[in-house]
């Protein structure tokens, strides 16, 4: 099992048709690599480098929820408030009542 940091490999895989090739179960269990796990791709010259992108907005809407928990904020009164900051946007870039 490879450390965090070391270099292993390496691990050949062969391009399907549709471009696709398989991560080796090893190296996904190693790093905890999950189906629907997003990456970026980045090339250098002839060396394919793939990075995997974290994606935050489950996080961000987990703490907003928590949040709005510990505040003891509802969802109505967020669009309550949303409606309000809109009718203020209007007023105040159109000079008119929402």
């Amino acid at each position: 099992m490879a450390r965090t940091g070391e270099v292993q490999g390496p691990a050949v895989v062969q391009v399907r048709e549709r471009g696709q090739f398989t991560i080796p179960a090893e190296i996904r269990r190693e790093m905890g690599i999950e189906e629907g796990d997003v990456f970026s791709l980045i090339q250098l010259g002839d060396t394919l480098v793939a990075t995997r992108k974290k994606l935050v907005a489950p996080e961000v809407a987990e703490a907003v929820e928590g949040l709005m928990r510990e505040q003891g904020v509802t969802l109505a009164d967020l669009l309550e408030g949303l409606d309000k900051q809109r009718e203020a946007y209007v007023r105040e870039k159109y000079g008119l009542e929402a």
